[in-house]
């Protein structure tokens, strides 16, 4: 079939305008369209990236303030554990006088009188023990007691007297040196 178009040609060109701008109002508003479209996708990307980017910027924060937080609980533990050495080490050099003391009582014979006690626990002997007895067997129990006991080590005598102006019952001046268990090795290394 044949088509005559009998339109005159002045009718024509302004239907083939018309045709060419309707065809290029609809690519413009196809192109608008996508515009707009990949606007609203790009808006939602970059919605997202934010968010995501906040929630990863607040992980790490959180993750640095842990990290903080850990970093003083080490450097707590640490010191705990130096003052828990430093009070063991004082523990072990510490002695209880009043356990000494009742020890030493204990150990005294009771014909033994005390003079002078001199105690120091940074030398080596730690004690020196000045007393009167009656008799030197008196002594010779007395520093087998104090050897034998937990708290006194590497007892000595001194030296002794016959003390003739005696009016208190002990006719012997003696004396005695001793370390206490606990100090002798410290003091002795103190000493060298």
């Amino acid at each position: 079939m044949i088509n005559i178009n009998l339109l005159p040609p002045e009718l024509k060109l302004r239907r083939i305008k018309a045709k060419h701008t309707a065809s290029l109002v609809s690519v413009c508003l196809v192109i608008v369209l996508v515009t707009i479209i990949l606007g609203v996708i790009a808006q939602a990307a970059k919605d997202t990236i934010e968010a995501h980017l906040g929630n990863t910027q607040a992980s790490v924060d959180q993750s640095n303030n842990l990290q903080g937080e850990t970093k003083t609980l080490v450097e707590d533990a640490l010191l705990i554990n130096d003052r828990a050495q430093a009070t063991n080490e004082v523990n072990k050099t510490r002695a209880i006088w009043s356990q000494v003391l009742q020890e030493l009582s204990n150990d005294t014979p009771p014909t033994v009188q005390f003079e002078t006690v001199t105690a120091n626990a940074t030398q080596s002997p730690n004690f020196v023990l000045a007393g009167n007895t009656s008799a030197e067997v008196e002594i010779i129990k007395f520093k087998a007691k104090l050897e034998s006991s937990g708290f006194f080590k590497n007892v000595t005598f001194k030296n002794s007297s016959l003390n003739a102006a005696a009016t208190t019952g002990g006719a012997i001046k003696f004396t005695l040196e001793f370390d206490l268990a606990k100090f002798a090795s410290a003091a002795a290394g103190a000493t060298q």
